[in-house]
């Protein structure tokens, strides 16, 4: 694809009108607790998917863009270990299956880093002495 019709098919994003929000329900708060990773990959890829078909009067282009910001809006929230590792396979596999550019995959691979760097550095919960 030449640079040319890569600015002219972004400049058609800002033309295209979008699906009203209520169209998509892919908010977090309404997504349910991942139980394992395979679950949670499943939340996604599915996130992903129903944002695909939102789109599918639109572009190629613009269903993939927003099929992938979909994707990472339902990927676990890095709150404890068990969260973290579910996020870094939803990580992991949207990168392999193309969901999610190898780029934006580092850096949500980095946040999961911090993330078990700053769980592993919090101080343990004091023992009850009964």
């Amino acid at each position: 694809m030449s640079n040319n019709s890569a600015l002219q098919q972004e400049s058609e994003l800002v033309a295209v009108p979008l699906p009203s929000p209520k169209s998509l329900t892919l908010t977090r708060a309404a997504a349910p607790k991942a139980a394992s990773p395979k679950a949670a990959i499943r939340r996604c890829c599915t996130a992903w998917q129903r944002a695909f078909d939102g789109y599918s009067g639109h572009n190629e282009y613009t269903a993939s863009k927003e099929a992938s910001a979909a994707y990472c809006r339902a990927m676990p929230v890095l709150a404890d270990g068990n969260c973290i590792r579910d996020f870094i396979a939803c990580a992991a596999h949207g990168m392999v299956i193309g969901a999610i550019p190898e780029s934006r995959g580092r850096q949500l691979l980095y946040a999961a880093q911090v993330a078990l760097t700053a769980l592993k550095s919090e101080p343990e919960p004091p023992k009850s002495t009964r």
